[in-house]
């Protein structure tokens, strides 16, 4: 911005504006507060680290019966990778596969389970 141009904006406000406007502090506290709203933004920025894989994985199935004191938890940290976010990411998925609508499964029944294995 010029100086004619700052001139005319400043023309438009009360005199001690101005006056504060035209001092040197004005513009160093402005930079302070420009950083200062930098660094916060970026420390507050949401990450999600992953490792990067060094394999080639591919999405499989399993169709499990279900036995005595088995729960969706149970069987998920029997077949859960380093490819799933967390444990209850991953019992979504198990639900939505098998349309389930609660945690609920019984003994005798069969469930189908997604899991990631290695490539060639």
């Amino acid at each position: 911005m010029n100086q004619s141009t700052f001139a005319f904006i400043t023309r438009q406000l009360p005199a001690d504006i101005r006056r504060f406007l035209h001092k040197k502090q004005f513009v160093a506290m402005l930079g302070i507060l420009i950083a200062i709203t930098l660094m916060i933004s970026f420390l507050l920025k949401p990450t999600d680290v992953t490792a990067q894989r060094l394999h080639d994985s591919k999405k499989q199935v399993v169709s499990i019966q279900i036995n005595k004191g088995d729960t969706l938890w149970s069987i998920a940290g029997r077949y859960i990778t380093d490819d799933y976010k967390d444990m209850n990411s991953y019992i979504r998925e198990i639900k939505e596969t098998n349309r389930l609508y609660s945690d609920t499964i019984h003994e005798g029944g069969y469930i189908v389970v997604p899991y990631y294995a290695q490539g060639e």
